[in-house]
């Protein structure tokens, strides 16, 4: 290897080392809330099957033997696939999801199309949100991971097998609002039949595990005011709207413009992977239950605002503040529309800038598949 590129190497190396030493000091500091999220997938996979997934205190009970309760908020599908380490013991279990989840970040900064690896290494290694998403035991390492093949196969024309890894992201369903806009303004119209109809097998899948029941125990627990009571501090556009007068109105007018941004961005971006990219901080934005983990939605756009030439230097630089800890931290201050406004802004921004571009001479438009 020449002497420049064994330079780069090692650099990238310190700066990852860096990156993960902070994270893990964060990690020690926060050790009380290690996998919270994880004891709930675990004790509700126990239940998955019995028609009382959503029974608070079967679920609260489980939990208690292993931290903190946390009031289940999956379907019964997701629940249900759990169960493949639900058999084992809760340390063992753990450790397997712990480790599933970090191959699960790395297959995501390897297959989505575009990226570039060793700054998505940098990312990663620097990302609070993705940090937090290790410490609490969350799914949506897991939902970038489907996100990502999905993305790779549609750019290797396989668009029917895309289809059915962006309907897994249904784990965290509300943020995957931007996949079929994606999908529907560049004519993909194979991979959006094949999501939409693996979709269909999995909600339908949920009847079969709950029984016909489930659907309206699960809307009693999403309106359970517990269930979501962070959306002050939620960096998303029903986070933005709180502060606001009328919010309800202001979200929906919100939501229905930057729904018809991304699908102007979509037409006018022929790159599969920055679309992509679009789609995971468009979905951030109209998910209406986020907390600071779901973050890590915004770094694949992020790269691509960092690593592509012809981004003016404003825009990177914001790219580059907003890769450090610094908004993650400003949203759990007692202020946090300091960390909200900087997130929700830089992506409206890079999106209006993509389709206010001229776009290169020998760009061709996004092709149906």
């Amino acid at each position: 290897m020449p002497a420049s590129g064994t330079r780069v190497l090692l650099a990238t190396a310190l700066v990852c080392a860096a990156g993960l030493a902070v994270n893990l000091w964060m990690a020690v500091n926060n050790s009380g809330g290690f996998g919270v999220d994880f004891n709930q997938f675990y004790s509700a996979s126990r239940l998955a099957g019995t028609g009382r997934l959503y029974d608070w205190d079967a679920l609260r009970k489980l939990e208690l033997a292993h931290g903190p309760p946390v009031r289940m908020g999956r379907l019964p599908v997701v629940a249900y696939g759990v169960k493949l380490i639900g058999w084992m013991p809760y340390p063992a279990a753990h450790a397997v999801w712990l480790a599933a989840s970090v191959a699960a970040l790395l297959v995501f900064a390897l297959a989505w199309p575009g990226l570039n690896r060793p700054l998505a290494a940098v990312a990663l290694c620097w990302s609070m949100p993705a940090a937090l998403l290790l410490v609490l035991g969350q799914d949506l390492p897991f939902w970038l991971m489907f996100a990502a093949v999905g993305l790779l196969w549609l750019s290797r024309g396989r668009p029917r097998a895309a289809g059915a890894a962006f309907a897994l992201c249904i784990c965290k369903y509300h943020l995957a609002a931007g996949f079929p806009i994606l999908l529907a303004a560049q004519k993909r119209w194979k991979a959006l039949a094949a999501a939409t109809a693996a979709g269909a097998v999995l909600v339908g899948a949920c009847f079969w595990i709950e029984g016909p029941a489930w659907l309206a125990r699960y809307r009693d627990v999403l309106t359970q005011p517990l269930f979501s009571p962070a959306a002050p501090r939620m960096a998303n556009l029903r986070g933005i709207a709180w502060w606001l007068p009328w919010p309800g109105a202001v979200e929906i007018v919100l939501a229905i413009s930057v729904a018809c941004l991304f699908w102007w961005f979509c037409r006018r971006t022929p790159h599969l992977g920055l679309a992509g990219a679009g789609a995971a901080a468009a979905g951030m934005l109209l998910g209406r239950h986020g907390q600071a983990g779901d973050f890590a939605l915004l770094i694949p756009l992020l790269l691509f605002t960092v690593q592509r030439p012809g981004i003016p230097a404003w825009l990177k630089v914001w790219a580059v503040l907003l890769l450090t800890p610094v908004p993650t931290l400003l949203v759990v201050t007692n202020k946090p529309f300091l960390g909200q406004v900087p997130i929700v802004a830089f992506v409206v921004a890079a999106l209006l800038r993509e389709c206010l571009a001229k776009p290169p001479a020998d760009a061709s438009p996004p092709g149906a598949a």
